[in-house]
């Protein structure tokens, strides 16, 4: 499917890539917080934190999108998904899937960094930092994913338990108690 989407977009316009990286990271924005809601504090805060990089990155775009183009009504392609919306992270499995789908978004959302910095060589600099933030995202996602990958190994039945439990679970021993 990444594949797939950046095909598609290479075929574009730079205004139309732009109007889709905006998007993009409005969706991913919303994706993230999403998945914060009810987790624990820990997994609450890191989620928040993806959302707030994909908020400043979207900002960047559409100032950048402001400045090429005069105005701020960027055109969002049809028929090239978002991938973030799609998922429901109510489970341990279902958020391993979730992050899998994030892990995704993000591969696509570096590339088509990459593909503007060619197409837009005088805004390189802008287009490879965030290429690189997204790869970050990439990194610390990831993570994330194997430790509860890790969780569910040999367990088949964890795959359908609350993820708040577990999340919960860390701060019930970790974190100091107010009485």
């Amino acid at each position: 499917m990444e594949e797939d989407i950046v095909k598609r977009l290479e075929a574009l316009s730079e205004k139309e890539i732009l109007g889709y990286a905006i998007a993009s990271e409005e969706d991913a924005k919303a994706f993230y917080l999403k998945l914060a809601e009810g987790k624990g504090e820990l997994i609450e805060n890191f989620f928040k934190d993806l959302a707030k990089a994909e908020e400043a990155h979207r900002l960047l775009l559409l100032n950048l999108y402001k400045k090429l183009f005069g105005d701020e009504s960027y055109p969002v392609p049809q028929g090239i998904p978002f991938l973030e919306s799609t998922v429901n992270a109510v489970t341990l499995g279902a958020m391993v899937e979730a992050m899998r789908t994030a892990l995704m978004n993000e591969k696509v959302a570096e590339r088509v960094y990459k593909l503007l910095a060619k197409r837009l060589p005088e805004h390189k600099a802008l287009f490879d930092f965030l290429a690189t933030q997204e790869r970050a995202h990439y990194k610390a996602i990831e993570v994330h994913k194997e430790y509860l990958e890790g969780l569910m190994r040999g367990r088949p039945d964890y795959a359908d338990i609350p993820a708040h439990v577990i999340f919960n679970q860390v701060e019930i021993y970790y974190k100091p108690r107010v009485l």
